[in-house]
């Protein structure tokens, strides 16, 4: 998760080389706390802050957006969001063109300065890898989708149409990107205005209207013809219309009523005769931390965990002391969450470490909230343990609207 930000700490990390770049860039070559004699990395805090407090308030928040830029994205996460955008981007080897002596923090203000775009780029495809919750569905076609200008537009159109409707999306733009199987479609349609209380370039307090922007991401995965929404702040009704725009506009395919399959299953999960078995090389082990549980009649959800504490307690054991069979039987129990922990250990450079993800039945999942390079092995186990029930559809023979 991306840390809080604090100007301080962003000071006190970057080198005072990098620093002065950022200022000379950003037009603040008059600051000269005399570089050369500041010996150690604090001393430019204290200067710094006094002259941002004497800028004006635009040039104020130039700088510290700046920085807060780079305070997002300085960390391995964050470095490996800018080493993909530069693949994107054409540049091979930016890696190798960052000095070796920079720290984390370094290495992500030296690209903010020298390659923008590839910071640009780098922003949204770690935007991506902390988005939560998405909606799935998995009844969509294996179709080329339509990257044509007129397709997004015309998608920007349709959005801003449908949210009229609630006096929203005036104005819609979309942006996409590919990661390999994976067509992610951005659009930003206006929100409602709202008002904030703001000091102006006078220092004197005012209200300002605004009207920022929604974020409403499709991530449409042709090899197994899924598509996830993230909407987060628009009601159910919308987001089955959204997901109907997009397969027309973008796949000429007539999508159905919202009424598919699940898109995931957690039943057999219950079965303490199911195993978590995962391959040797990929030297990852699994433990079912936690499962809701569901019964016919009402909508009441019980949550059985294990004690994480006791390395030898299982799910399956916590199943029998938390729940009452002689009422009702475990066939009776319809499990409507899982939270599974996944420990990676140490190879071929891989660090060890752990990642959690919760899943529920039937469309949702955290997953994309997550490192990339677990994300692969963690779908490669959740399709083959049944959990994830993504499956192929065949192309659309004839267009939608033609």
């Amino acid at each position: 998760m991306t840390r809080p930000f604090a100007i301080h700490t962003v000071l006190r990390m970057v080198p005072n080389h990098l620093l002065k770049e950022l200022l000379d860039q950003e037009g603040h070559r008059e600051f000269d706390p005399k570089w050369n004699g500041l010996t150690r990395p604090t001393d430019i805090v204290q200067p710094l802050i006094a002259y941002m407090d004497e800028l004006p308030k635009s040039k104020f928040d130039a700088l510290e957006c700046a920085l807060h830029n780079v305070s997002d994205l300085a960390s391995e996460e964050g470095l490996n969001a800018l080493f993909e955008a530069a693949q994107f981007c054409g540049i091979d080897d930016l890696a190798s063109s960052i000095p070796d002596d920079l720290c984390t923090w370094g290495r992500t203000m030296w690209v903010w300065l020298n390659h923008r775009s590839v910071f640009e780029k780098a922003q949204i495809i770690y935007q991506i890898d902390h988005m939560s919750w998405w909606r799935k569905r998995n009844d969509l076609p294996q179709n080329t989708p339509d990257v044509s200008s007129a397709a997004t537009d015309r998608l920007a159109r349709e959005i801003s149409t449908l949210l009229r409707t609630q006096g929203r999306g005036r104005n819609c733009t979309v942006e996409r990107i590919e990661r390999g199987s994976i067509h992610y479609f951005f659009a930003y349609p206006d929100d409602f205005v709202q008002t904030v209380q703001m000091h102006n370039e006078e220092s004197v307090l005012t209200v300002t209207p605004f009207r920022k922007t929604l974020q409403i991401v499709f991530a449409y995965n042709q090899e197994d013809g899924s598509l996830e929404l993230y909407a987060r702040s628009l009601p159910k009704k919308f987001k089955e219309q959204l997901e109907r725009l997009f397969a027309s506009v973008i796949l000429h395919w007539g999508l159905s009523e919202f009424d598919p399959d699940a898109a995931y299953e957690l039943n057999h999960l219950k079965d303490p005769s199911f195993v978590l078995r995962t391959d040797p090389a990929d030297r990852v082990t699994v433990r079912i931390k936690r499962l809701g549980f569901s019964h016919e009649g009402t909508d009441r959800q019980i949550i059985v965990q294990v004690d994480e504490d006791k390395t030898d307690d299982d799910i399956h054991k916590a199943i029998k002391e938390c729940l009452n069979f002689s009422e009702h039987p475990l066939a009776n129990w319809d499990v409507t969450l899982v939270t599974l922990c996944f420990e990676f250990h140490a190879i071929d450079g891989r660090k060890p470490g752990r990642q959690t993800i919760e899943v529920r039945y039937p469309r949702s999942c955290n997953l994309r909230n997550m490192r990339a390079d677990r994300v692969e092995i963690i779908q490669k186990y959740l399709k083959r343990w049944k959990i994830d029930l993504a499956k192929q559809i065949e192309s659309a023979i004839c267009a939608v609207g033609a």
